[in-house]
């Protein structure tokens, strides 16, 4: 039995003014790497010069003061720690498992087809049949290395009963005050509600990309990437696409300096698209490697919904407010920013696009697919943390439910992230469609280019994170819930 240290205090001032400069070393070294970049930042030394941050009794005494004085401020302090503690304790096997993945290939046209890259291949493979031994191989290899994976989940839950928590999953719903309970009960209704114009979506453009109304999940990535829409969108307009909508939205040179756009294909340059949040709001760099057509154009403006907020949240305000807090809220201005290249009206007045066919229809599909996948993700990992019997058999059987789509059991612990984030990603997806709705009631259709739209935004930006209940209820929103997201999808 492992013994409990004393109490420590902790001096938050202090705290925070350490945490902020072990922040800015560690997001300065993960952007170099991801960037592509040569790395000048020992991370290792980072972390260890900074190790009594994320101490369990530090983080056991930040819980204690966001219980006893009821602070927004002192919870994304006990999360911050508390969740860094627990990536200290999982690293090694984090390490592993990718490691082992990042080495791995599947036999492939007479050769070896690295892991990583069956992701993309999936993704542009015409031939169905091909797809699924694609698909079957590369489930084989992450079946084969899940008992590292059970092995972490294991040691999370351990650590979080040492740190005070009945369970990971009460720890994430009280220091994220991701109100799991009631989540699941909004993810049921949207679910519900929303199932009928789904699947007669998916069989639409699954006959119309697929030839056949019935997918398999190896056919997910193909179906996903709309490869027949990148004539809509060039490569070379993207840069102008961005810097034309800041500028009709009504934002000037001066509230985007510090924000630096790199777009530039580069070897060893990470393919998921991410925002370098490292000095807010004076250094936030928003980084994508394209890949082409529209996925780019998607990614940029989700990216750009995220360095907009960074970019207008107050630089005197505490650490706390500025880096932390609900990340439901800073992804709910991703997706309301992603939404702008799928709206008819953006795409005439920037890229000139009077005729852009079904595009808006396949995105409105595709949104409501993630959406819906996020909502049924919920109900998963609810389960998974509660002590679930039997989780690989419940992960598929609530995707083929409420997807379509028989996704292999394989994935069951692939597809979990930390800190519960898809649950904030659900309650993103619920934000974001209120502030639409306000957007569009209070400005009108063209809000995706109207000066109106930036001055609706910048008030909200500026608060930095506060929960996506407190947003809700600034909005003129009785609560937080789904109905304004279930409109986006049945009318």
């Amino acid at each position: 039995m492992l013994a409990m240290p004393e109490t420590v205090v902790v001096d938050v001032a202090d705290y925070q003014r350490r945490a902020e400069l072990f922040w800015q070393a560690e997001v300065i070294a993960q952007y170099q790497a991801q960037a592509g970049l040569p790395v000048e930042t020992d991370l290792a030394a980072v972390y260890a010069e900074n190790a009594d941050l994320f101490a369990a009794d530090v983080a056991r005494e930040l819980v204690e003061l966001s219980r006893t004085h009821a602070r927004d401020e002192y919870r994304s302090l006990a999360a911050f720690a508390t969740m860094r503690y627990l990536r200290q304790v999982s690293l090694p096997y984090d390490e592993a498992f990718w490691g082992q993945l990042g080495t791995a290939v599947l036999p492939w046209d007479g050769d070896s087809l690295p892991f990583f890259a069956t992701t993309g291949l999936l993704g542009t493979e015409v031939d169905p049949a091909r797809r699924q031994i694609l698909y079957a191989g590369r489930s084989e290899l992450v079946a084969g290395h899940n008992r590292l994976r059970q092995e972490r989940w294991q040691q999370v839950n351990a650590q979080a009963g040492f740190l005070g928590f009945d369970s990971y999953h009460a720890l994430c719903d009280e220091l994220h005050g991701l109100h799991l309970e009631n989540l699941e009960l909004m993810a049921q209704t949207f679910l519900r509600e929303t199932a009928v114009p789904y699947f007669r979506a998916l069989s639409h453009w699954s006959q119309i990309i697929l030839g056949t109304s019935q997918p398999d999940a190896a056919d997910m990535f193909y179906l996903l990437r709309g490869s027949q829409f990148d004539h809509l969108f060039p490569a070379e307009k993207l840069r102008t696409a961005v810097h034309k909508s800041i500028r009709l939205l009504g934002f000037s040179r001066q509230d985007t300096a510090g924000l630096e756009l790199d777009l530039e294909p580069r070897e060893g340059k990470v393919l998921r698209p991410f925002c370098a949040f490292v000095r807010v709001p004076d250094e936030i760099k928003l980084v994508v490697n394209p890949v082409g057509g529209h996925q780019d154009y998607k990614a940029v403006f989700h990216e750009l919904g995220h360095a907009l907020h960074g970019r207008h949240i107050p630089a005197h305000v505490p650490f706390a407010t500025r880096y932390l807090g609900d990340d439901s809220v800073g992804e709910a201005f991703a997706f309301l920013f992603e939404q702008f290249p799928a709206n008819p009206v953006w795409l005439r007045e920037v890229l000139g696009v009077a005729d852009y066919g079904p595009y808006g229809e396949y995105m409105r599909f595709t949104r409501l697919l993630f959406a819906r996948r996020c909502a049924a993700k919920v109900l998963y990992e609810n389960q998974l943390h509660t002590g679930l019997a039997d989780p690989a058999c419940f992960y598929t059987a609530v995707l083929q439910e409420h997807l379509g789509l028989n996704i292999s059991s394989a994935y069951y612990l692939l597809d979990v992230d930390d800190g519960f984030y898809n649950a904030q990603y659900f309650r993103a997806w619920m934000l974001a469609a209120q502030i639409a709705a306000q957007l569009e009631d209070q400005v009108g259709k063209e809000w995706p280019l109207s000066p109106a739209t930036g001055a609706f935004l910048r008030p909200l930006w500026q608060k930095g994170q506060p929960t996506a209940e407190y947003i809700s209820v600034l909005l003129g929103e009785k609560r937080l819930g789904p109905h304004a997201l279930i409109r986006n999808f049945v009318a």
